[in-house]
């Protein structure tokens, strides 16, 4: 419980009047660490010698809540981001990197509550990549290197549609759009790769959520629209036209 001793001195040190053990709408600052453990726990992936975990974790919140908590999100970050290394540690879990924790407002989620998504943004080592292969691994909303086998017996066929670049430098490359996550942008490992250098390393990334593709910001610089419209979280719908930096991306249902 020292952790939680710790925060709790925190809020009260650096956020005067705001700390009663619960924001305003009745949201538990502790609940989030402790969902921050159950989302690394949950979406760890195993490698041949180690046992990988998200290293990039994203808290959204009401929008009351986020302005409520934005001014002090820096400090409450680090704090989380030592927890969650800790927290690691003592599963003897690898984290590539140092775990970044950050706050974003979504108007989907209602007040008094949250929801966090989180995702290697770094690629793990080969080994993982070709052991989560050969197992053939369900995928999560997490993990990259997962792979699925579309209609399998006793399971719902997969999610099917394209992502394929209509305007940009690599016009016409072209990926299908399973139950697994994919991720965009500059990183040579992503399964969308672009040259575009107006997009971020990792701009953004398609996941399947309530059996539809969603698409995430991935908090990138220039941001990422959708039929116009810039958004941090999309459900795509067939014929939506996505842009990033001077790419044009058509996402279509098979």
């Amino acid at each position: 419980m020292k952790f939680v001793r710790s925060l709790e001195n925190m809020f009260e040190k650096y956020i005067e009047g705001f700390f009663n053990k619960k924001f305003s709408s009745g949201l538990q600052p502790i609940e989030i660490g402790k969902q921050l453990v159950r989302t690394m726990d949950d979406e760890k992936t195993v490698g041949i010698s180690k046992t990988y975990v998200p290293n990039l974790y994203i808290v959204y919140l009401n929008n009351a809540d986020y302005s409520r908590i934005v001014s002090y999100s820096q400090t409450i970050c680090k704090e989380l981001s030592l927890y969650i290394a800790d927290q690691a540690e003592q599963r003897q879990y690898t984290i590539m990197g140092t775990p970044v924790i950050e706050f974003n407002e979504d108007i989907a989620v209602t007040k008094g509550n949250f929801r966090v998504v989180s995702f290697f943004s770094e690629p793990l080592p080969e080994e993982n990549k070709l052991e989560s292969e050969d197992l053939g691994c369900l995928a999560s909303d997490t993990r990259v290197f997962d792979k699925v086998e579309c209609n399998m017996i006793g399971r719902e066929p997969c999610l099917l549609g394209t992502l394929k670049v209509l305007e940009g430098p690599d016009i016409g490359v072209k990926v299908d759009v399973k139950n697994n996550r994919v991720n965009i942008g500059r990183r040579a490992s992503n399964e969308l790769p672009l040259t575009d250098l107006n997009t971020s390393r990792l701009q953004a990334y398609v996941i399947v959520e309530n059996k539809n593709h969603i698409l995430y910001d991935a908090k990138s610089l220039n941001g990422t629209y959708v039929n116009d419209h810039r958004i941090m979280r999309k459900e795509l719908e067939n014929g939506d036209h996505i842009k990033i930096g001077n790419t044009v991306i058509l996402y279509e249902v098979n």
